[in-house]
C-alpha cells in the first residue's frame, strides 16, 4: 500500500471516528451530507470531448478511468458509426458506453434493470446534459415480454452479473442472488411493436448469461436490414452455446465479424469473457 493511500485510509478513519462521537440525528445528517459532496466526479477526455462521471464507489470509479482501455474494441466499433444512427446499449451498466456513443452525436437508447446501476445511468447522463441524446429505460429484456425478477449477484454501484427470470450467470451456472427484484421484461420485438422506438442501427448486448433469449426475441428485429451492426459480450469457454448465439445472429444475415477479450482479465475467471462483433454486409 502506498503512502498515500495509508494516509487516505488514517483520515478516513479520522473523520468516522469524529462522525460516531457526534452521534444520533447530528451524524446522520453530517454522513449523508458527507456522501453527496464527496462522491467524487471523474472527467475523462476523449478524441470528441471530456465526459464526466458521478463514482459514489469503486467499481463505477474504475469503469470510468479505464474507459478507453478495458474494451477498446467495443470504442473502435462505436467510432465507426455515422453521425445520424441510433444505438441501443442493452446492459448498460452506468452508461460509459452510452455517454461516449452520445458524443459523439449519437442517438442512444440505454436499457439498464438494476436500479443502483441505472440511477447511476440517469445522473451520468444528468451531469453530461446528454437527456437530448440518450433516453435511458429501466427494463429488462428476454426472449418473450412477461413481469418476472431481476436476480442481483449483488447490488453495489456499477456491479455486474445480474439475470432476468432465472438465477443464472455468465456461464451458465445457477448463483444465489444477493437480491429478487421484480422486473418488467420484453422481447425486442415486442418492445419495438408496441412503442415504436427509435429504430437500432447498432445493439450493443452485455447482460451476463442470457444473450440467446435476446436474440431469440429479436428475430424481426434483426432481421430488418436498418440494423447494421451488433457487439455481443460472450463466454468463450462455452463453445456450443457460443455457437449457437453467432448461428442466431447470422441467421438474421448479420455475419460473424470477430471476437476480443479484454487483456486485463486475462488472469482471472473472466479470462473467457469476448466482445463478438457481428456487421451486415453491404449489398
Amino acid at each position: 500500500m502506498s503512502l498515500k493511500q495509508k494516509a487516505m485510509n488514517l483520515a478516513t478513519q479520522l473523520l468516522k471516528t469524529g462522525i460516531r462521537i457526534l452521534g444520533g440525528s447530528r451524524s446522520t445528517l453530517i454522513s449523508a451530507q458527507l456522501a453527496e459532496e464527496f462522491a467524487p466526479i471523474i472527467s475523462k477526455k476523449t478524441e470528441f470531448g471530456t465526459i464526466n462521471f458521478f463514482c459514489p464507489g469503486k467499481i463505477p470509479e474504475g469503469r470510468a478511468r479505464t474507459l478507453l482501455t478495458k474494451e477498446p474494441e467495443t470504442i473502435e466499433w462505436i467510432n465507426t458509426f455515422s453521425d445520424s444512427d441510433i444505438l441501443w446499449d442493452i446492459g448498460a451498466n452506468v452508461g460509459i458506453y452510452s455517454l461516449y456513443a452520445a458524443l459523439r452525436k449519437l442517438t442512444v437508447l440505454s436499457f439498464e434493470p438494476s436500479p443502483s446501476n441505472y440511477y447511476l445511468l440517469s445522473r451520468n447522463i444528468e451531469i453530461n446534459k446528454m437527456d437530448d441524446r440518450i433516453s435511458a429505460i429501466c427494463i429488462a429484456f428476454n426472449d418473450i415480454t412477461r413481469l418476472d425478477s431481476l436476480y442481483m449477484a449483488n447490488t453495489e454501484f456499477g456491479g455486474a452479473l445480474s439475470s432476468f427470470a432465472e438465477a443464472v450467470d455468465w456461464q451458465g451456472k445457477p448463483f444465489t442472488a444477493s437480491l429478487k427484484q421484480a422486473m418488467i421484461g420484453f422481447s425486442i420485438d415486442d418492445f419495438v411493436q408496441q412503442f415504436n422506438p427509435p429504430f437500432p442501427n447498432h445493439i450493443k448486448i452485455d447482460v451476463d448469461g442470457i444473450e440467446n433469449k435476446i436474440i431469440k426475441g429479436a428475430k424481426n428485429t434483426l432481421s430488418d436490414i436498418r440494423v447494421k451492426s451488433i457487439l455481443i459480450e460472450l463466454d468463450s469457454g462455452r463453445e456450443e452455446y457460443c455457437h449457437a448465439v453467432i448461428e442466431l445472429v447470422e441467421k438474421a444475415g448479420i455475419k460473424f465479424y470477430k471476437k476480443k477479450h479484454a487483456p486485463m482479465f486475462d488472469d482471472s475467471h473472466f479470462s473467457f469473457a469476448s466482445n463478438h462483433i457481428f456487421i451486415r454486409p453491404k449489398s
